[in-house]
């Protein structure tokens, strides 16, 4: 237990610093995982033999679902006028129409046979939503048409349809299957559970609420799991269910959400990085490159004929433009569902199964790769990109109200507002004056009210937000060592800035005479 407790904690932590150092050269966050799986494996440094299919099947579902479920509750709904149709018919639709005709592509030109090339089809039918989500928001992708919100949602809903070709094609071969009614339950049951949780989450937290954001954490993620778990008891599609929950809880307003979204952002991401590097670790990479070749021919299929034809032939009676079908055949980046369908696969047939596991571990690899790291540019090359849009609020944890912050000023006798009236003070724009203490007495000013000597007055003024910049604002302690220590501020490098001190709990703005004592809390502008 304990060893598992201390690879898992350092695995996480390993994977943060590397993706941090190398997303600066553009590598994908996720390639970070699943190489570091494969450093950790049988065939890496450290030598861990690792083969338990069994176990991966499992943890991979269960972290499945909060990725499927983040999915849903991230989508802003009001965002998505328009491009809903299009969406569901390319979650739904488009996975049948790309699964087959990959197993259609497989079977005539790689001469693999039926049941296989369908399987093979099946888990690359969807697309993954936690890649379109983590390119769209660090690259800022403003796309036009709602073409942003058409992605989101199809990449976070077309996984359970995945799911449910590639179980219907595993119970092929056991015989007696009625696909007509394992689709009706999959989806129809799925979909019911959904929206039944859905409402009772909703009505539940519309009552309480004085409930803090930790019970609502802990109610919403026990209304996912259990959601999920009765629909697969009574024959529904659990992905679906959670999905849909997630949707619909997600685009209510409540307290605390924006802590909520953080606390499932941050486990969806610990899932992430939990499925590609169990990929990494399952993986042999010797064994894998003997598909090279296939796995090769069925990406460059997939990217510049299947998805392309599919998105034309579904969407074009939509009224879509020529730049948005085309943006959306690139964006067809598959992931973390299909890297666990392909266990699913081994699971039940270990010799077919690792065909499908290494041809898969090999396309979503070069799909992230290649596609993921093109995306930007192709968006720009289609002429896509909105400038006067944000991205950001196609997701429910944008908020459009504005930050605001407190400041407070001792007036003396030779300040220059003495004597002032409001009204005729010069602020910088946005900044008010909204409060005067006197004598122990709260005045909301006007525009008539006069500064007098001994005010102590409140500022207030919009919050400092990094958005294209690349300006920081940081805090920093003086001790005994520190480089500034008994120094003034004029005495400083030309290129530190030094706009607030904190000392024995008062805030200054310093002055080129300041000088910067032990135990002076710096706020310090990093440019």
């Amino acid at each position: 237990m304990n060893n598992i407790l201390f690879l898992s904690s350092v695995v996480i932590i390993v994977s943060i610093f590397m993706y941090r150092y190398l997303s600066k050269f553009g590598v994908p966050m996720l390639l970070v995982f699943i190489s570091l799986g494969m450093i950790f494996g049988e065939n890496g440094i450290f030598k861990i033999d690792y083969d338990n299919y069994e176990l991966s099947r499992d943890i991979c579902s269960f972290a499945l679902i909060y990725i499927i479920f983040f999915g849903g509750f991230g989508t802003n709904l009001s965002m998505a006028k328009g491009i809903i149709k299009k969406s569901l018919i390319l979650s739904s639709l488009g996975v049948i129409f790309t699964s087959l005709l990959t197993g259609v592509f497989a079977h005539y030109a790689l001469k693999i046979d039926w049941y296989t090339s369908f399987l093979i089809g099946s888990v690359l039918g969807s697309t993954d939503a936690a890649s379109v989500f983590a390119i769209l928001r660090s690259h800022k992708l403003n796309l036009k048409e709602n073409t942003a919100s058409l992605l989101e949602i199809e990449s976070g809903s077309n996984d359970p349809f995945a799911y449910v070709l590639t179980i219907s094609f595993l119970t092929l071969s056991k015989g007696g299957l009625n696909l007509p009614i394992l689709l009706f339950k999959q989806v129809c049951f799925g979909l019911l559970v959904g929206y039944i949780f859905a409402k009772l989450s909703c009505l539940v937290i519309g009552k309480t609420k004085n409930l803090d954001s930790g019970m609502s954490m802990a109610l919403i993620t026990a209304s996912m799991l259990l959601s999920y778990s009765l629909s697969e008891f009574i024959g529904g599609n659990g992905y679906i269910t959670v999905y849909l929950l997630g949707v619909l809880v997600g685009n209510i307003r409540f307290n605390k959400k924006s802590e909520i979204v953080s606390f499932f952002n941050g486990i969806t991401s610990i899932m992430q990085i939990l499925i590609f590097f169990l990929l990494g670790l399952l993986v042999n990479p010797l064994e894998a490159l003997k598909y090279a070749v296939p796995a090769i021919l069925i990406m460059i299929a997939m990217t510049l004929i299947i998805r392309p034809f599919v998105v034309y032939l579904l969407i074009s009676p939509l009224k879509s433009s020529r730049g948005q079908k085309l943006l959306t055949s690139w964006a067809g980046l598959r992931g973390a569902a299909s890297v666990v369908f392909a266990i699913l696969v081994i699971v039940a047939n270990k010799e077919i199964g690792m065909i499908v596991f290494n041809i898969a571990f090999i396309v979503v690899l070069l799909s992230i790769a290649i596609q993921g790291s093109l995306l930007p540019f192709f968006s720009r090359k289609f002429d896509m990109i909105d400038e006067e849009g944000d991205v950001l609020k196609t997701f429910n944890d944008y908020s459009d109200t504005e930050n605001v912050d407190f400041i407070t000023a001792e007036i003396n006798q030779n300040h220059k507002w003495v004597g002032k009236q409001v009204k005729n003070l010069e602020f910088m724009p946005s900044v008010l004056l909204v409060l005067i203490i006197r004598n122990r007495q709260n005045i909301i000013p006007n525009g008539d009210t006069v500064i007098e000597n001994g005010d102590r007055i409140v500022l207030c003024g919009s919050s400092f937000v990094e958005k294209d910049t690349r300006i920081n604002l940081y805090e920093s302690i003086v001790d005994k060592t520190s480089k500034y220590k008994d120094k003034s501020i004029r005495e400083l490098d030309k290129n530190t800035l030094i706009v607030m001190i904190k000392r024995d709990e008062v805030a200054m703005i310093p002055s080129g005479s300041t000088t910067i004592l032990e135990n002076d809390i710096l706020v310090l502008l990093d440019r």
